[in-house]
């Protein structure tokens, strides 16, 4: 079943009922008076400075900002578009305290006010600084800052890639302390917007280019000095990425030496100034040349000192003294080597005739304890035919013919019988 209104336009505007005097008075649709409010305080409150602390801060993929500003009493909501907060430095947090500059407008599907703000002023620290703080907190929570993760530059490069500006005084400063101390080492410039608009991209682009060299030693990335919105492109979080995920160590040489950027502290090594970061790079390389002077004059003062002391002493001698000198030296060598030569026949003597002695007496006990001084005696040594020594009668059977060896000759005999027993 189709059921099917018919419908009537209606004026709402052209109703207009009595009040109790008579008059008619009008009506208004919602986006009509919401229109007039809206009218009424982007008229009246077309610029306002408001103080608070910031709560619920969301940030949109679009990249608008939402957030309120909140006191004891109150809470504000208020919206900053992209167009707007792409110019504010610092991120966007709870609790921070800002002054918001904007207007009061009213958001038509909710019927609600805000504040569009246009400009954001943290308070009790300038907006520059805060953003540095932030980062920097930030990036010491990731470990970039680290002192551990910082590499050691190499002493002596061949090869020194250079991110700055061609056009500026920082380049000729860098070349020219370079190649003063160290003419071997070769340098490539790679050109970067080092202030303003679109530098960020450029400085990340100059250390990507830079990466892609398989050769090179060392990076500096410099400018020279500027207020902080000069130098605000080295404290960016790109730029800080870039440096600290170069393939090769990072000198930061960026400004004077009171500037202190988030580059400087990513970098693996800090220079006050452009011109003392090229010096950190040839460093290494001017240290062996003094190194090297210092040992050079060290060696000539040995030598020539040596060469005094031998020419005094060469003046001293003539040639009559050195052979009387050599003379009384072969002398005293002579009588050393006659006292030497007695004392070596005595050592001799002595043991020879200890030798003798004790060979005397050896001999002496080899014939108490010989055979023949037991069989003189009467002993008598029996043995087979064959030379066998016979200690045991088990050894010999009747019939055996035997040898019976005496102190003067020696016997044939044979075996009549045996006994075990012969005492």
């Amino acid at each position: 079943m189709l059921i099917q209104w018919e419908t009537k336009e209606i004026e709402l505007s052209v109703y207009s009922p009595k009040d109790n005097d008579n008059q008619l008075r009008p009506v208004l649709t919602v986006s009509e008076l919401t229109g007039q409010i809206k009218d009424i305080l982007e008229g009246t409150f077309s610029q306002v400075y408001v103080a608070g602390e910031i709560s619920n801060a969301k940030v949109y993929p679009s990249g608008h900002w939402y957030f309120s500003l909140k006191d004891q009493n109150s809470t504000l909501p208020c919206v900053c578009f992209k167009g707007a907060n792409q110019y504010i430095k610092f991120k966007l947090e709870d609790g921070l305290q800002v002054i918001a500059r904007g207007k009061l407008s009213v958001y038509p599907p909710r019927g609600a006010y805000q504040l569009v703000a246009t400009r954001l002023e943290p308070v009790g620290i300038g907006e520059w600084q805060l953003a540095f703080e932030q980062l920097k907190k930030q990036l010491e929570g990731e470990g970039l800052l680290a002192a551990e993760r910082k590499r050691p530059i190499p002493m002596l490069p061949k090869k020194v890639g250079v991110v700055t500006s061609p056009a500026g005084a920082a380049v000729q400063d860098i070349i020219n302390t370079l190649t003063r101390r160290n003419s071997s080492v070769k340098i490539l410039i790679s050109p970067a917007k080092v202030q303003g608009e679109g530098s960020v991209e450029t400085i990340v682009e100059a250390i990507e280019l830079l990466n892609e060299i398989d050769d090179l030693d060392v990076m500096i990335v410099a400018r020279g000095g500027g207020s902080i919105e000069d130098l605000w492109s080295f404290n960016t979080e790109a730029v800080a990425r870039a440096v600290a995920g170069a393939r090769v160590p990072v000198i930061s040489g960026v400004g004077h030496e009171t500037d202190v950027t988030i580059c400087d502290l990513v970098a693996d090594l800090r220079a006050p100034t452009p011109t003392a970061a090229a010096e950190l790079v040839a460093r290494g390389h001017q240290e062996l040349l003094d190194r090297w002077g210092v040992l050079n004059d060290r060696l000539i003062d040995i030598v020539e000192s040596r060469l005094y002391d031998a020419r005094i002493k060469l003046d001293r001698l003539s040639p009559e003294r050195s052979l009387m000198r050599y003379e009384e030296r072969l002398r005293s060598l002579m009588m050393d080597v006659g006292h030497k030569k007695e004392r070596l026949i005595q050592s001799i003597t002595a043991i020879l005739k200890s030798s003798s002695h004790r060979w005397s007496e050896a001999d002496k006990r080899l014939m108490d304890l010989g055979p023949r001084n037991v069989m003189s005696r009467g002993f008598s040594i029996l043995r087979t035919a064959d030379g066998d020594l016979i200690r045991d009668y088990k050894n010999v059977k009747p019939g055996d013919r035997l040898e019976v060896l005496l102190e003067k000759g020696k016997l044939l005999v044979e075996v009549k019988e045996s006994d075990k027993d012969w005492w």
